[in-house]
């Protein structure tokens, strides 16, 4: 037979009276003792079962309070606490011990009362880093058929809406304004979709306009030093210009200043000029660098260049106020 070790602890005294008739209400076929301490009364006693119909009964008896296992949420008076423990030991009418024995604690207590939730109507959506504001506005209605009052959505999103003159959604009458707001996100959702779409747009073409005159002065200066215009090399670099090539990211080689970097074009071991360079499609633009990718089938002098059907660069050139400050040559 599986017995429940029950316990009850009434922690006021004048409700000691209600405990004991819920108690003899339900008959329980067992002693029931009750032990007065200063400031509570203890009921324990074994059942052949669970006695589940108690909690019902004595939540019932208190109207206002309810039975939770989670004391987590504050500090609250406990008004009655029933334990129930079913020994490991115990086993069914079928000598086979018994699966998950109880030993659980419920706790009366004073039921929450919810908050009403607040909400602010105004709505900050983030487009990368420009803040965009949209508003969702409520206003009272009445169903003229029923009399009913309510709140309704109005059909503006992007600025406070007067409500004298505001269109609305007819369709339906919310209880609350917090019903109207939940709405009111899920149809902004299709706005901020839309006006997203143009945002990127936008940024798009800005971005090609950005990017318009870097791209040409990059254009100019690798098409002049496939058709080695020193000329056309020079004009758009920097004074003090660093100019520096790299193989598996070790510096092989590095100038300094506009005229080092003359000397070094007019070089038989220079490796940026006559070589038919082929600008790939992919740029990348990293604030104030450019990096791009170059193919050609022109190898350099160097005798001690592995012969391949193609050679591939990276150049990483970076743009102050219109000057190429620094080149970055990668292999």
């Amino acid at each position: 037979m599986i017995e429940t070790q029950i316990n009850i602890s009434v922690n006021r005294k004048a409700d000691i009276n209600t405990i004991k008739s819920i108690l003899i209400r339900n008959k329980i076929e067992s002693p029931i003792y009750l032990t007065e301490f200063v400031g509570n009364f203890a009921i324990n006693f074994t059942s052949s079962y669970e006695e589940w119909e108690l909690d019902k009964l004595i939540s019932e008896a208190f109207p206002g309070y309810e039975f939770t296992t989670d004391l987590r949420h504050g500090r609250k008076e406990i008004r009655v606490e029933i334990s129930r423990y079913q020994s490991e030991l115990c086993k069914t009418d079928w000598g086979n011990p018994i699966d998950n024995p109880l030993n659980e604690t419920k706790y009366l207590i004073k039921k929450s009362v919810e908050a009403s939730i607040q909400f602010n109507p105004v709505i900050k959506v983030l487009f990368g880093p420009d803040e965009q504001t949209y508003h969702i506005n409520i206003i009272p209605g009445i169903n003229n058929s029923t009399q009913e009052k309510g709140f309704l959505l109005v059909d503006e999103f992007k600025h406070e809406a007067d409500p004298e003159t505001a269109d609305f959604f007819p369709d339906k009458l919310y209880k609350t304004q917090l019903d109207a707001f939940y709405r009111g996100k899920d149809k902004l959702e299709n706005i901020v979709d839309r006006d997203f779409k143009d945002y990127l747009e936008i940024k798009k073409k800005e971005k090609q306009q950005r990017e318009k005159i870097p791209r040409k002065i990059v254009r100019e200066f690798v098409k002049a030093c496939n058709n080695f215009a020193e000329e056309s090399i020079l004009k758009d670099l920097s004074e003090n210009l660093i100019f520096e090539i790299r193989i598996n990211w070790k510096q092989k080689l590095i100038t300094n200043g506009l005229e080092e970097f003359k000397n070094y074009i007019d070089s038989s071991y220079q490796e940026i000029c006559r070589r038919d360079f082929k600008i790939k499609s992919s740029w990348s633009f990293m604030e104030k660098d450019i990096i791009i990718s170059l193919e050609t089938s022109t190898p350099t002098s160097e005798m001690d260049e592995d012969v391949k059907s193609f050679y591939r660069i990276r150049l990483n050139i970076r743009l102050e106020e219109g000057k190429i400050t620094q080149i970055i040559l990668e292999k």
